[in-house]
């Protein structure tokens, strides 16, 4: 990633923020300080014009930039590299 790439979300996206199992929300609930990460890792994985593990570093990036505790940041980005792959797929079959 260069210093000067920018990802713009088009107003009025929806996203389900976290998606995180209900059983861990008192852990990362689906909105918090990681808010706009999460906006723009959905947005990634609905326009695919990257890679998956791009994506998936660019809200690494954001949720550092954000100011979330390395510990949080460090255990969302390992969640989302270990089971995102198969939300990846669904959506890109559906737009087959």
């Amino acid at each position: 990633m260069r210093d000067d790439d920018v990802v713009k979300v088009r107003k009025g996206f929806k996203t389900d923020f976290a998606s995180v199992p209900r059983v861990l929300w008192w852990l990362c609930p689906p909105l918090g300080r990681y808010g706009k990460a999460t906006v723009v890792h959905d947005w990634g994985y609905e326009k695919q014009n990257r890679t998956r593990a791009e994506y998936d570093l660019i809200f690494l990036e954001g949720m550092n930039v954000l100011g979330v505790p390395l510990w949080k940041r460090s255990l969302m980005y390992t969640a989302v590299r270990a089971f995102g792959g198969r939300e990846w797929v669904r959506r890109k079959k559906s737009k087959s």
